[in-house]
């Protein structure tokens, strides 16, 4: 009896599969590692301005001014928000000063001081 010419082979087709299979379950691994940091970035984000807005909310509806200057601790984030008043200088059409004018702004600030703090939201607040 003879062998057919093409058995052996067998074992060079094995280590090429085998071969093409480890590269591409390491590309998936490494796209789904890249997916999970996208998602919780985008998670943290959100985070951030949830209490971003959650804090110009409860300066907005205090009543004094010198009440709208808030400091909130976001421990589990890691997270300090805080919120500051200013008085707006501006000029209406006739030229007379508008008074009462204020711009509210909040910002958070990483309390690991991994990241600087580029998150900021602002509003206007009129107050006569």
């Amino acid at each position: 009896m003879t062998r057919p010419q093409h058995q052996g082979y067998v074992l060079l087709e094995i280590i090429i599969a085998l071969t093409v299979f480890s590269i591409v379950a390491t590309g998936l691994a490494g796209l789904l590692h890249s997916a999970l940091d996208s998602s919780n970035l985008l998670r943290r984000q959100a985070s951030i301005r949830r209490g971003l807005e959650a804090i110009l909310l409860e300066a907005r509806q205090k009543t004094q001014r010198q009440e709208m200057a808030l400091t909130y601790r976001d421990e589990a984030l890691g997270l300090e928000f805080k919120s500051d008043l200013e008085e707006v200088k501006w000029i209406n059409r006739t030229g007379q000063p508008i008074r009462g004018l204020y711009l509210l702004s909040a910002v958070a600030n990483d309390l690991r001081g991994a990241h600087p703090s580029l998150h900021r939201a602002e509003v206007y607040v009129y107050r006569p």
